[in-house]
């Protein structure tokens, strides 16, 4: 029995270092030593791999740890057993006995990513999707869509509209004095498609975007109101100048002139009429209220003409027409903003069906328009359903990191929450924290959770409850946090309530538990220090040199070189740290994926050099650093001299690559980066070949899922493949890491240089939905984020709401870097920053430069060194030296096997030898495409495929993209074959089956081509591309033994002989 046993729903709020990780897995550990709960019932999900294996390895531990009554396990187990009310002989045998279920029915053991939940989903609703079983599943959206523009582009003919869209954007671009070049703008805003509040609209909006007619009447009515606008306010600007003109007084008599009350006109006049600030100044505000503004104080007077005119005539007029202008100045804000993009805005559903023409070409699907997908899917059905598709029934969820989940995958797993919540004593649980909400850019919305009983028609049934005790860090670290992040909160609190009160009060909900609390053994410990630099020419140098500092403090001190962190805001920083300690300490090791890019390898480089001038000889920049690399880095010659002439460049290369570039070019590309690497001896430089591992890797894999030609890997390599990195599981070394990717760790001491980010990017635009007739007759309409235009226009609203996105942002992000210090904590900002700055909110808390707190902790070597017992779970990384070896090039020759030959000769006899071959050459290949084909509306993706990869040869009349195509197509015209494709079968393509030989006590493999399961009956398939061989049935027969064994009752067993279409049953 556990204390929220009344509710069925329980939300953790948990701050830094409260113990969300124990928590959960307590949690999950009651659950599992419940005897009413079945282990295949519970689900939790995350929203990393990481996150994942972390949560995993902890259960495993603790149940074993637990079970095994482990001094480590002790406080899991105190725990339980408080909550529980079990006798701890009973816990610690239940969590035996649930250790030994999970780990001998893993596939039950359901802790994992969001993402990989709903992809199982997904490819469980493949048919109902009407979606290929065998997706590829796609990560890089913005490669695609930036593919896809280029595509669109190239293949537009004359007289198709949408060239005529594109001429109509740049006019109007060149119409406002920018570049007519606007491919790449329309590429960036391409990058909406993908986008989740786009994908919620996107159906509506192309049924309005894409009716010519309707863009007509639109941009003409919305440009009316802009037009109008305007010309009402010149109108307002003509009366005061004819009525100053008709009095004989020109600007110069009145005060200040230009500068004056007259100025508000004058810039009516010239149209800036929409800047409030601007406009209705001071000055234009005592004009409008006092007729003592307009005139100079010699003329101040009843009875003067020109004070006579502006106390009768001129005051009320700038009142009148500034309750004129506010209204209009909204309509011209309003109207500008909708159509600044309109242009692009029509040009996206073509984009977009690109990209999907594209991906269905290729076979694959994007992983971002899984929830999409879902959600249409999801709609409607019911809970059972989702279950059916999942393969087991789900009676406890835990979504963990809550503050990351988007609004629709929330929708997605709300349907199936409220289904475990329904089951009465069903405990389910949310665990999140606001204030570490730092993945808005992936769709997070931290509102959920700030609002979580709001989703919940009956809140009886959820229970909130605050983890708010920081066990992580140092009592002065806590304290610091406490008093830092309350001003912060509270100074933009006071800001957000000036301008929108409704946000302020979400803004004071989120960080309500933002104090901590301390446990009481907690001594005042720890040191807090704050520098900010002068932002000079200097100050990247000083950064720089200020963490070398703090570091060589540390270790002077007796730090470990491991317990010492580096966050950083963004990848750019990780490179600009890494090169300087390379460059500086190279003996100091920093650990870092993002610091170890491939494009950062001189061994690769030279590689990629090398086949650039193989691709392009005229390439004189590729060759120059060719030379230079091998001049320096292999044959270790140092050298100042400027290269001048390219035949200067061929005499330094090795002449075995210089004199063979032709032949190179023939090459295969995977031998050729072999040649490569031998002709340059790589293997000479050091420490490079965990780097070459990487590259083959990755060649490896863009040749099998491309078109193997140098050319499209090398633009590849320059738009994406460059950045990736090695991934490495040493941890003897600075960590240099992101703030993102720190979430969830800790650290004894934690550096955070370059803290002067800016807050807000005013360079984008978000997605408004208009509230107002006419600009709502489009669903949604991409806006310009600027505050200039925004406030005073109908998207006031939506910018008060995306400036407190940002606000969180913000805050949370320096959340997330200041609470992953445990004992120290060192910031080093600019001084005297922007508004814009991260670093102004500092200085603004320290009240100056420099700030220190408290004395530098640094844990004992001693006690550093002992450790907990290990979690027996946790794998052990063995340390290897790689070496690479360049075997010589072996010239092989064919000779046929006997099987090979038997089949020959015993083919039939009137088949010519060209037809043999072909057919041997050819089986193989249309085996793979009939052990593809789930149904018959496969067909046309997967040899779509197989024509891009280059199988269907041209030159080859019997295997060409038509022939195998009408092959296939007639074969499915038999109402047999028919069926076995119709898709009314549960498939399995190309399966091992693992079966135990108990005469040779070894576990044997059987792989059939195809067996289909209904609920009547279990049919096995074979294909065949040659002539019938007695052995073919006892390979059939075997396997319907096997399917019988398996506990199946009525198995059939089928031979198919393709080419003969020809089927006989195995008896």
């Amino acid at each position: 029995m556990t204390q929220h046993q009344n509710n069925t729903l329980t939300v953790y709020r948990a701050s830094a270092g409260s113990g969300k990780t124990f928590t959960l897995t307590i949690e999950y550990i009651k659950l599992l030593i419940d005897e009413n709960v079945n282990y295949k019932s519970i689900l939790a999900v995350t929203f990393t791999n990481k996150a994942t294996e972390e949560m995993k390895l902890r259960i495993l531990g603790q149940l074993y740890g637990i079970w095994k009554n482990q001094l480590a396990s002790k406080p899991y187990l105190d725990k339980i057993a408080a909550e529980t009310k079990l006798p701890i002989k009973i816990i610690m045998n239940r969590c035996g006995q649930a250790l030994h279920n999970l780990l001998h029915n893993y596939n039950y053991f359901k802790v994992e990513t969001i993402d990989a939940f709903f992809q199982t989903i997904l490819r469980n609703l493949a048919r109902e999707l009407e979606l290929s079983a065998i997706l590829n599943v796609g990560l890089n959206d913005i490669q695609i869509e930036h593919q896809a523009t280029d595509e669109l582009i190239d293949q537009l003919e004359k007289g198709n509209k949408i060239i005529y869209w594109i001429l109509d954007y740049i006019q109007e671009n060149m119409d406002d004095g920018k570049s007519w070049n606007v491919i790449g703008k329309i590429k960036s805003f391409g990058e909406s498609i993908f986008k989740e509040y786009y994908k919620q609209h996107s159906e509506k909006l192309r049924a309005t975007i894409g009716d010519d007619k309707f863009f007509y009447q639109y941009t003409k009515e919305i440009k009316k109101i802009q037009q109008e606008a305007k010309d009402k306010m010149a109108a307002q600007a003509q009366i005061f100048f004819d009525i100053v003109e008709k009095h004989g007084f020109n600007i110069n008599d009145f005060s200040k002139g230009d500068r004056g009350a007259c100025g508000y006109f004058l810039k009516l006049k010239s149209g800036e009429f929409w800047e409030d600030e601007k406009i209705y100044n001071k000055s234009a505000q005592n004009a409008s209220e006092n007729p003592d503004a307009w005139v100079t104080k010699k003329f101040c007077k009843d009875g003067e003409p020109i004070y006579e005119l502006a106390k009768t005539q001129l005051s009320p007029l700038l009142h009148t027409t500034e309750s004129i202008r506010v209204v209009e100045a909204r309509n011209y804000k309003s109207a500008t903003l909708t159509l600044r993009h309109m242009y692009q805005l029509r040009l996206l559903n073509s984009i977009e069906n690109k990209v999907h023409e594209i991906n269905q070409l290729s076979n694959r699907f994007l992983l971002s328009d899984t929830q999409t997908l879902l959600s249409q899917m999801i709609q409607g059905n019911d809970a059972p359903f989702i279950y059916e598709k999942i393969g087991s029934q789900l009676e406890h969820i835990m979504i963990d990191e809550f503050q990351d989940t988007s609004t629709v995958q929330w929708q997605n797993f709300k349907t199936l929450l409220l289904e475990c919540m329904s089951h009465g004593y069903s405990p389910n649980l949310i665990v999140g924290d606001v204030k570490q909400s730092i993945y808005r850019w992936r769709s997070g919305d931290w509102r959920l959770l700030n609002n979580i009983t709001q989703q919940f028609e009956d809140t009886e049934t959820v229970a909130c409850h605050s983890l708010s005790t920081n066990y992580r860090s140092n009592r002065n670290i806590i304290e610091f946090n406490n008093r830092f992040f309350t001003q912060v909160v509270e100074a933009e609190y006071d800001k957000l309530t000036e301008l929108k009160s409704k946000e302020a009060e979400e803004l004071k909900r989120a960080y309500s538990d933002v104090v901590q609390e301390i446990p009481a053994e907690k001594e005042p410990k720890g040191l807090i220090k704050i520098e900010l630099l002068n932002s000079n020419d200097l100050y990247q140098e000083a950064m720089l040199q200020s963490v070398a500092d703090t570091i060589h403090t540390l270790l002077v001190n007796g730090a470990q070189i491991h317990d010492i962190a580096i966050l950083v805001r963004d990848n750019k920083g990780i490179q600009t740290i890494s090169e300087y300690f390379t460059a500086t300490w190279p003996d100091i090791p920093i650990v870092s994926d993002e610091a170890f890019r491939l494009d950062s390898s001189i061994a690769v480089n030279i590689l990629i050099n090398a086949m650039k001038v193989i691709a392009r000889p005229d390439d004189l920049i590729a060759r120059a650093f060719l030379s230079k690399a091998y001049n320096t880095y292999i044959k270790n010659v140092t050298s100042n001299v400027v290269i001048e002439k390219s035949e200067h460049i061929n005499d330094i290369l090795p002449k075995q690559f210089s004199e063979h570039i032709e032949e190179l070019q023939h090459m295969p590309i995977r031998d050729m980066v072999e040649k490569i690497y031998s002709i340059f001896h790589i293997e000479t430089i050091q420490s490079q070949n965990t780097y070459i591992c990487a590259f083959y890797d990755i060649l490896e894999r863009y040749m099998q899922d491309n078109i193997p030609d140098i050319g499209s890997f090398l633009e590849e390599w320059d738009d994406n493949l460059h950045q990736n990195t090695i991934q490495t599981t040493e941890t003897d070394g600075i960590r240099l890491i992101t703030i993102h990717k720190s979430k969830g760790l800790e650290f004894d001491h934690v550096i955070i240089p370059f803290c002067d980010w800016k807050l807000d990017r005013t360079d984008r635009q978000i997605w408004c939905s208009p509230k107002e007739y006419p600009y709502n007759l489009l669903p949604i309409v991409p806006v310009d984020y600027s505050s200039k235009w925004m406030v005073g226009s109908i998207y006031e609203e939506d910018y008060y709401h995306e400036y407190l996105q940002n606000v969180v942002d913000n805050i949370n992000l320096l959340y997330v870097a200041f609470t992953r210090a445990k004992r120290n904590l060192f910031v080093y900002g600019k001084q005297d920053d922007k508004e814009s700055g991260r670093s102004k909110v500092i200085q603004d808390f320290i009240e100056g430069y420099s700030f220190e707190e408290g004395e530098l902790d640094i844990e004992s070597t001693e006690k550093s060194h002992k450790q907990d017992e290990a979690n027996v779970f946790t794998p052990n990384y063995l340390k290897m030296d790689l070496q690479i070896q360049n075997r010589p090039t072996i010239n092989l020759t064919f000779r046929q096997s006997n099987s090979s030959n038997d089949f020959i000769n015993n083919m039939d006899k009137e088949i010519s030898l060209t037809e043999r071959t072909n057919y041997i050459l050819h089986g193989n290949i249309l085996h793979k495409i009939f052990s593809s084909i789930n149904t018959s509306k496969d067909i046309p993706q997967i040899l779509s495929k197989l024509e891009m990869e280059g199988i269907f040869d041209d030159n080859d009349s019997s295997f060409t993209y038509d022939r195998i195509s009408n092959l296939i197509n007639k074969r499915f015209e038999h109402p047999i074959i028919k069926e076995w494709f119709s898709g009314n079968w549960q498939l399995f393509n190309e399966c091992n089956i693992l079966r135990y030989n108990q005469l040779s006590n070894i576990v044997e493999v059987r792989r059939p081509d195809r067996v289909m399961v209904n609920d009547r009956q279990v049919i096995v398939i074979d294909f065949k591309f040659g002539i019938y061989h007695p052995e073919y049935e006892q390979q059939v027969r075997e396997y319907i033994t096997i399917l019988t064994d398996m506990g199946y009752t009525y198995v059939k067993g089928y031979l198919w002989f393709v080419y003969s279409n020809q089927i006989k049953e195995v008896k």
